[in-house]
């Protein structure tokens, strides 16, 4: 259900805020059109109270003209009633009428048989009551303020005032919106230029609260910061681990010229082609790492028998296996084909074999199992080594990684093995794990889809 909520995603933000505020806006509209356009109502006034007001107007029949006659009312009844001559159809007395008040409608209660009830917005007036003055014939109308209605009646306020009031609640409407927009929107901005400064451990900790897009936004960049943190701390890694194992051979290869300059002899030499050897091998292992990492190298699938390949690796490998009195065994099904680079996959798994017959001790079995788990295939390599830490079993595809004094540079690996397998496997869309399998030992799962 909460997929279902707008208010885990930008876009039913905006929607609903934008839709209140045009709700507000034409709800106010509305109102003030109603306001504007307030119909005049006439109604028949009740002949009891007809009654009690055409006697009162029958009291000022004394009276000698007109002008008395308002000054009578005005001291008895101030703005209460109008007085209207019924030829000029003119209204004779003080009290005022509102500006927005048409006169012709006293014309309409005037030409009703019997005294009728007019409702104009906050008035009302209840005439007319004919009266006879000398040669004046005169119309009566009373006139009563309407009791104020709350003050949520709208329809009543001023019409300055509902555009006021229609206008300050879309403009705070808005305004929240637009800080719920640009408040998380600053934050990334600050957190981004700080992160391009080289402040690598800034992440965005208000905007990953939120649940819609911006949220997601935030949590994007964490990710992406933390990524990009790791890659450079493994390059600066990677550049310290490159330099100290190509120093070493160099560092051997110069003493044992030194040795050889000075003794005059070439007993040095073998030592120096070996640690050159080891150079070579070191560069030729680094540019493929590199060229992998990079995902410049481009593979050349095609089918071929998985099993044949093992085999062909074991039997070239053979001879280290035999001058430790070591037995590779496989246990493989005939005919596995895949589809994948025969030349990266072989090499990444003669990498495996091979730590796997260097580590083991003498006498021992390297055991390698060939199955098909319905559309991939996992070979798994078992040693009987001195085995791995659990809490390091990730680590050791990392490139130079060292888990132990047992697989130092003194064993002739170049630190590189291992990370090849991982870009090989991976690129080949496979995965590739160590697991332990007792105290010692380790086990290299590589698991590849066939095509």
């Amino acid at each position: 259900m909460k997929s279902l909520n707008p208010f885990h995603y930008l876009a039913g933000r905006i929607f609903i805020w934008f839709w209140l505020v045009l709700l507000s806006a034409v709800i106010s509209a509305v109102m003030l059109s109603r306001s504007l356009t307030e119909p005049t109502e006439i109604r028949r006034l009740p002949h009891n109270i007809a009654s009690q007001l055409q006697h009162q107007v029958d009291r000022y029949q004394q009276l000698s003209d007109s002008k008395a006659l308002i000054r009578q009312l005005q001291q008895q009844q101030p703005d209460r009633w109008l007085v209207v001559n019924t030829t000029t159809n003119h209204i004779s007395s003080d009290s005022a009428l509102p500006a927005d008040f048409d006169q012709n409608w006293l014309t309409e209660l005037s030409q009703l048989a019997r005294p009728g009830w007019l409702k104009h917005r906050n008035i009302t007036v209840a005439g007319p009551f004919l009266l006879q003055l000398g040669d004046e014939s005169l119309a009566l109308y009373q006139k009563r303020q309407r009791r104020a209605r709350p003050w949520w009646h709208i329809n009543d306020a001023p019409q300055h005032i509902v555009l006021i009031f229609t206008l300050f609640i879309s403009a705070v409407a808005s305004f929240i919106l637009a800080i719920s927009i640009s408040r998380p929107l600053r934050e990334l901005l600050q957190r981004n230029l700080e992160f391009a400064n080289g402040q690598l451990d800034v992440r965005v900790k208000h905007l990953i609260k939120r649940k819609d897009e911006l949220g997601q936004l935030g949590h994007s960049f964490n990710t992406m910061a933390e990524r990009i943190s790791a890659l450079l701390t493994n390059q600066q890694r990677l550049l310290r681990d490159i330099s100290h194992e190509l120093r070493s051979p160099l560092a051997r290869a110069q003493l044992a010229l030194g040795l050889t300059e000075r003794q005059q002899d070439l007993q040095q030499m073998p030592r120096i082609k070996q640690e050159l050897d080891r150079l070579d091998a070191m560069l030729d292992e680094l540019l493929t790492y590199s060229k992998l990492d990079a995902g410049q190298y481009q593979l050349q699938k095609h089918t071929f028998d998985l099993t044949e390949l093992i085999a062909e690796i074991i039997a070239v490998n053979q001879v280290e296996s035999d001058a430790k009195q070591q037995q590779v065994l496989l246990q493989a099904e005939p005919n596995i084909e895949v589809e994948a680079d025969s030349q990266m996959l072989g090499r990444a798994i003669e990498n495996v074999l091979r730590n796997a017959i260097k580590y083991s001790p003498t006498a021992s079995t390297v055991s390698c199992q060939l199955k098909r788990l319905g559309n991939d295939i996992q070979l798994q390599i078992t040693d009987q080594g001195p085995g791995i830490e659990a809490h390091l079993l990730t680590a050791i595809f990392e490139p130079f990684y060292r888990v132990s004094d047992s697989r130092t540079s003194n064993t002739g690996g170049t630190g590189l093995g291992l990370a090849i397998v991982a870009k090989i496997i991976r690129q080949h869309g496979g995965t590739v794990l160590a697991s332990k399998i007792s105290e010692t030992g380790l086990c290299i799962t590589i698991q590849i889809p066939v095509n």
